[in-house]
């Protein structure tokens, strides 16, 4: 039996599984050289927060479709589509 899927290219969920892993080993590093919470440690644990996001995505498996809205040939100007249909007061 023959399945007629396409192939699915892995080479997205492995970048951020690697990107990842680096981000861990950072946040790691850093923990010992500092020894306290800084800029650059958060920046490490956001960015492994990020990383971890698209690699447990399912958007690479995603169709992508494309959409074209035809417009009409003639296309009035805006000021000439807002009229005011309410009458104006007297204030005398």
């Amino acid at each position: 039996m023959t399945d007629n899927k396409p192939i699915i290219d892995t080479s997205w969920e492995l970048k951020w599984k690697r990107t990842m892993r680096r981000r861990a080993i950072n946040i790691l590093a850093r923990i010992e050289n500092d020894g306290k919470p800084t800029q650059e440690l958060g920046f490490e644990v956001r960015k492994l927060q990020e990383a971890f996001t698209y690699w447990n995505s399912d958007v690479a498996t995603w169709e992508k479709h494309n959409m074209v809205i035809p417009l009409p040939n003639e296309v009035q100007p805006q000021a000439e589509l807002q009229q005011s249909q309410v009458p104006d007061i007297d204030i005398e």
